[in-house]
């Protein structure tokens, strides 16, 4: 359910009216809500009112004419991903209203009954309902009733209006007192305290000839149902609901939520009355349809419950449940039912069986698998689409002929392309993620790093699976839509699974595929690791070091990254829209990429220093470790460095450090850092220190990095049509969806892993026993027990427990053993006894 903020402008003020949602709006509830703020007055005014609403994307000024088109506003802000609706209020004419004292049948005279004639007269309840009674409004004597009508039963049941024309015709009775009816009126009283009750004629008049302004206008004076989000649903004689439907989901929401149970007396296309099903309680509601044929009206409610309240509620059926956790559901289509129950019990205090969660999770996923299969035939519009206003970027559609079986999906923008080739470091890594929407599939992504060590998304694929097949579709593509020079350095970062490594040398041939920074460390770590595990060593010396070591990275990219995390925490920032459908996924993408753009253009420019923060940071730390060197200067620039266990080999004029690191990362180390500070001047290192970092990692490449833009798109409602001259022969507009396929079995929840890799690792530490106290066995499977020396009946197991920690702690001497062995004896002794006994 999406919320909106309201803002009306009523003459010359702005009016605040708050929160609220398509589901609970209307023309009679924004002018009462507008003008209770106004005045602190719950009415409507005696003028028209027209009601117009501003479109901020196009600037215009539309009119309100009805709750339908009210509605479709609303849809179309959602839409827009607007979260603010502005509407103005405009008074007109006013309203002619009915003369006082009009009946509604001015030409025919009150019908006198005659008492004597068998006639009883009523008692003042029964007066009271009788009077009320229009269009079948009656809670008594009425014997044709129909049955609780169900949701989607309405149609067929027009017959019941012809049921209740017996009630066009009712007596009019002036209100004449005689001696008694004080005591009377009274008891009345007594017996129904809390009982509330209005007159038609307050609202509205019988006449069917009236004019249609002054109808709607009596009937806006009604008091329209409201119900904040998070608000309590509270009732009161008078409160009016757009139709049968909504008056029933509404009571139904109140039985919920007071934990009652409420019997339907009537439920029809007439009228519904309510009462509490426990014996006793007194609690009452019956309303009636009104004039437009169309809006309920409460005419009597005894608002009192003395009964208990019902945490099982009947009233929690499949659909309910459904409508209020259809979004969480979509969001986690693997989400547990038992959440769901515990979700129920926490926010509505409502506890229902497995089976009825089950089914209502089930009923979301299919609206779900509606969605999803719907986006396929908008596909290639959206391709369209971003072609014609990112001219330069990059979005293919691969579907497999004749049947296919999955549609790959590619997707780069030009401003992404010259962010990297002009700002980013040569440094790409690549890794995917499942999607958890119903036909799965698999996300691709390629990741650079920005001069702040920032994500820089590059491209993203959709495929089916992460095979060496989908690999090569997804480089193939990036390499045609990069057009990356093949003299310039390029190294990409995988986790080298699922044929990534094989994909890069088909089409990154000359690519590096990538801790120790420098030699002498990587073959000490080498010697360490052979020294625990010799097998470790030899299965890692089988890969060339510049896929795994620092020391043998290429130098020019100016990267030390060891891991893949930049690309695991781009999956992360996906979260829950790894569930959306596959253009809601792309266009979360997109829409998050051209607001990073935007933003840290605007964060750069309010840097003061020549370098990016996270630059800073690393200079500074290093500037601090520099402190407890000892630094030797040999000249032109050249230093030696000597630290507390080590010493190392500085060259200024060649940017280069013994240690390594310097070369690889682009930024002084410790060592240098000495160094610098030596030869610039520790006064003078602040402005002189930009020199010696390496130019990718400076401001103005960040500015060149994000100097592009990524231009916004129009309304899915307003996506042109694709021109017939730009498909392929034999392509069509509308893409149909693959053939969804559900596995057997329950769905596994572990990744599949490759034939070469290591089971998953399992809780650490060693067992160890409590009876022997060696390790690698417990005391259920100590084999160091001698049962069957010691006693041999599992009565006396207890002294199993007993002996064997004894003869392990304490050295037994002689005499010991032979008590031991008397105690054994005994034991068979004892057993023999209750054998044969």
């Amino acid at each position: 359910m999406d919320i909106f903020k309201i803002k009306v402008i009523f003459g010359t003020e702005v009016v605040d009216v708050g929160q609220c949602d398509s589901d609970h709006i209307s023309l009679i509830l924004l002018i009462r809500a507008t003008i209770h703020e106004v005045s602190g007055k719950d009415e409507v005014p005696d003028e028209d009112c027209l009601v117009w609403i501003h479109l901020p994307w196009c600037g215009e000024r539309v009119q309100v004419n009805s709750d339908s088109e009210l509605i479709e506003f609303f849809q179309v802000f959602r839409d827009h991903g607007l979260g603010e609706i502005v509407f103005e209020l405009e008074k007109t004419c006013n309203v002619p209203s009915p003369p006082e004292g009009s009946t509604s049948r001015p030409n025919e005279e009150a019908e006198v009954l005659d008492q004597h004639g068998g006639y009883q007269a009523l008692g003042w309840c029964d007066s009271e309902a009788e009077m009320l009674n229009y269009d079948g409004d009656s809670e008594k004597d009425d014997d044709k009733d129909v049955e609780d009508v169900e949701d989607g039963e309405e149609e067929g049941r027009q017959t019941n209006e012809g049921q209740n024309m017996q009630y066009d015709k009712v007596p009019v009775f002036e209100e004449e007192f005689v001696d008694g009816d004080d005591d009377i009126i009274k008891e009345c009283m007594d017996l129904f305290e809390g009982y509330q009750s209005k007159s038609n004629d307050e609202y509205f008049s019988d006449s069917e000839l009236e004019p249609e302004q002054v109808r709607i206008a009596k009937l806006m004076k009604g008091i329209p149902f409201k119900k904040m989000v998070g608000g309590e649903i509270k009732f009161e004689v008078g409160q009016t609901f757009d139709n049968a439907k909504q008056m029933r989901e509404v009571f139904r929401e109140y039985a919920i939520q007071e934990g009652v149970a409420l019997s339907r007396v009537k439920n029809d296309l007439l009228r519904q009355t309510y009462k509490c099903k426990e014996a006793g309680c007194p609690w009452r509601a019956h309303g009636s349809r009104l004039l437009d044929k169309m809006t309920f009206m409460i005419k009597t409610l005894v608002d009192t419950h003395e009964c208990h309240r019902i945490y099982n509620s009947k009233e929690a059926k499949v659909s309910w449940i459904a409508s209020k956790f259809e979004d969480l559901v979509r969001r986690n289509p693997s989400i547990c039912v038992k959440v769901i129950s515990d979700l129920l019990r926490e926010r509505y205090k409502v506890s229902v069986d497995s089976q009825r969660l089950y089914k209502a999770k089930r009923r979301a996923l299919e609206g779900l698998l509606k969605d999803h299969a719907t986006c396929f035939s908008k596909l290639r519009r959206y391709a369209y689409m971003v072609s014609q206003s990112n001219p330069g970027s990059a979005f293919h559609i691969s579907t497999q002929q004749p049947q296919p079986t999955f549609h790959r999906l590619f997707l780069s923008f030009k401003a992404q392309k010259l962010g990297f080739l002009e700002g980013c470091r040569p440094f790409i890594g690549v890794d995917g993620c499942h999607l958890k929407g119903p036909y799965g599939g698999v996300l691709l992504s390629t990741v650079a790093l920005d001069a702040n060590s920032g994500l820089f998304p590059l491209a993203v694929c959709i495929c089916e699976k992460e095979t060496q097949d989908s690999w090569e579709w997804f480089l193939h593509n990036l390499k045609i839509h990069l057009k990356y020079p093949s003299d310039r350095p390029l190294t990409f970062m995988s986790d080298r699974q699922k044929g990534v490594i094989h994909a890069l040398q088909e089409h990154f041939p000359l690519a590096n595929r990538s801790r120790s920074s420098n030699v002498f460390d990587f073959k000490e770590a080498m010697d360490e690791i052979g020294g625990i595990n010799p097998a470790a060593k030899s299965w890692l010396q089988e890969i060339e070091p510049k896929h795994w070591s620092r020391h043998a990275y290429d130098q020019t990219i100016r990267c030390d990254h060891v891991t893949n995390n930049m690309t695991e925490a781009f999956n992360s920032m996906l979260g829950t829209h790894r569930a959306s459908s596959y253009l809601e996924l792309l266009e979360f993408i997109r829409r998050m990429v051209m607001r990073k753009f935007q933003d840290r253009k605007e964060e750069c420019e309010q840097w003061n220093s020549a370098l990016p923060p996270r630059v800073n940071a690393k200079i500074l730390k290093n500037s601090k470790e520099s402190r407890v060197l000892t630094i030797i200067a040999a000249g032109n620039k050249e230093y030696e460095v000597l630290g507390p266990n080590e010493g190392y080999v500085i060259k200024l004029g060649e940017y280069s450090c013994q240690c390594g690191s310097w070369q690889v990362s682009g930024i002084p180390c410790r060592h240098a850092m000495a160094a610098i500070s030596h030869h610039c001047g520790k006064a003078a290192v602040k402005d002189k220190i930009t020199a010696y970092v390496h130019q990718s990692l400076t401001k103005s490449a960040y500015m060149q990095t994000y100097n592009g833009m990524i231009h916004p798109i129009l309304d899915q409602n307003r996506w042109l049509e694709v021109p017939a001259c730009i498909l392929v022969e034999g392509q069509t507009e509308h893409i149909d969806p693959p053939p969804r396929t559900v596995q057997p079995g329950r769905p596994k929840i572990l990744r599949k892993r490759e034939q070469d890799e290591g089971p998953k690792g399992g809780k650490s530490g060693t067992v160890t026993c409590k009876i022997c106290n060696q390790v690698g066995h417990n005391k259920r499977t100590c084999k160091n027990i001698l049962t069957a020396a010691l006693i041999p009946h599992e009565h006396f197991r207890f002294l199993n427990l007993i002996i064997p920690p004894l003869m392990a702690i304490v050295e037994l001497d002689d005499v010991s053993m032979i008590v031991l062995d008397a105690l054994d004896l005994c034991c068979l002794y004892l057993l023999n006894i209750a054998v044969v006994g």
